[in-house]
């Protein structure tokens, strides 16, 4: 590199600040004018006004500098290589160089504009076709068809490979409140009553109970049988008998002093979720409540087992991260963390990304389904939907279906995060 040799500047007056606007400075006055008269010869005037001299050489201006640029000027040295009148030119200030990470090609491929952000997942399409809000997905087994549950009294069925809606069902009970699917049967919670329909032989079966809504349904195939949770606050539990091809009930789980609005199954119990904040602990065996506990402050929305923890979700905005007390044989559970949002929670889920690694969804009140990663939750992306998410289905391997309360059905797709780091090194 060779040596640049550095100049004195000739000194200037400091700029004067301007009264009444602090930080404004005044224009440097116009150098004295040479008497015209006196170099001619002729000037009679004593004293002059104008100067009797040749006029100095104007001194060299002082570059502004702007806060709002990246480039600054020195003005205690003149570079050897300016303009030989004092004007030195702009230097870029050294920066370090921080290596951008690469984007990789999971954020590239993700469909649908911006509403679907993040590492190792992208967004596929976007179903329209309800009227209101989406309740429940169904994926039964043995159908090439994904059926939604609405508030506008219909349940559609959209064909998995050209994403079109195939068939409209209007249920006479009006609004669906919930939608799931045990074995080849799609189960729909009406008023009233839980409509089964089964999608190979179009046999309709009624699950008939209290005249109250049910507030959403869980199904386990090939084990306990299905449970509906209804606004008394009961959770009624019915098996399917494979031989009559009809739903039996089996018990009414008791106990909740306000309406039960989200279950979940693990470690050989039962867990509900109440309006009131409270959860409850059922022994499947027995049917009897054996621990209930102050959750939340709110709601609990979500409940999910997940290897040795309990997860709940809640409209107070927190996710709680329950652990079973050691050294205890019943189900003692203590709060092991506690996750905060700046929104209210209104649903949650868990699955597994395409790598095998846990990753929670969970949706919030600003239509923002966040995706973090299990159990770090460290955030991996966003889902950005028009309205907030009532309802994720994450049944499916591979594949996240959300359905929001403007009636949209979104498909989200996971992505190798390895495929997608080979993918932008062959391309680099």
């Amino acid at each position: 590199m060779a040596a640049v040799q550095l100049l004195p500047l000739p000194p200037a007056a400091p700029p004067q600040p301007r009264r009444g606007k602090p930080g404004c400075w005044n224009t440097p006055p116009a150098p004295p004018k040479v008497c015209h008269y006196w170099k001619s010869g002729r000037c009679s005037r004593n004293p002059c006004r104008f100067l009797h001299t040749d006029a100095p050489d104007p001194a060299p201006p002082i570059a502004a500098v702007n806060t709002r640029s990246n480039t600054w000027v020195n003005p205690s040295c003149v570079a050897a290589n300016s303009d030989g009148k004092g004007r030195a030119p702009p230097v870029q200030p050294a920066k370090r160089q921080v290596e951008a990470p690469p984007e990789t090609p999971a954020k590239r491929r993700c469909g649908g504009g911006a509403w679907c952000v993040g590492d190792g997942f992208c967004g596929v399409v976007r179903l329209k076709g309800h009227a209101k809000a989406v309740t429940g997905f169904a994926l039964p087994e043995g159908s090439d068809k994904l059926f939604s549950g609405s508030l506008d009294g219909t349940v559609r069925a959209w064909d998995c490979s050209t994403g079109q809606c195939v068939r409209v069902e209007e249920m006479q009970e009006g609004e669906v409140r919930k939608l799931i699917a045990m074995g080849p049967w799609v189960l729909a919670g009406v008023r009233g009553r839980c409509q089964a329909i089964h999608t190979g032989t179009r046999q309709e079966l009624p699950l008939r109970g209290p005249a109250s809504q049910i507030t959403a349904m869980l199904a386990e195939d090939g084990g306990p049988p299905l449970r509906r949770r209804r606004r008394t606050g009961a959770v009624f539990m019915w098996r399917m008998n494979q031989e009559q091809q009809s739903f039996d009930e089996v018990a009414a789980l008791t106990g909740h002093y306000k309406a039960v609005v989200s279950l979940a199954q693990g470690k050989g119990a039962l867990y509900s979720g109440s309006t009131d904040g409270s959860i409850r602990v059922w022994d499947l065996d027995t049917h009897r409540c054996i621990y209930s506990f102050a959750g939340h402050s709110s709601a609990v929305t979500a409940l999910l087992c997940w290897e040795r923890f309990l997860l709940s979700s809640s409209d107070d905005g927190t996710v709680k991260v329950w652990q079973w007390k050691p050294d205890h044989d019943d189900l003692d559970l203590e709060v092991h963390y506690t996750h905060k949002e700046d929104e209210r929670v209104v649903s949650m889920d868990g699955t597994y990304d395409a790598d095998e690694k846990p990753v929670l969804l969970v949706s919030r009140g600003d239509g923002v389904v966040r995706v973090y990663d299990l159990p770090s939750l460290k955030k991996r992306g966003d889902i950005i939907c028009d309205d907030e998410v009532r309802t994720i289905s994450v049944r499916s391997r591979g594949v996240v279906f959300t359905g929001d309360a403007s009636g949209e059905v979104r498909v989200v797709k996971w992505t190798s995060l390895s495929d997608a780091a080979e993918s932008y090194l062959a391309m680099a």
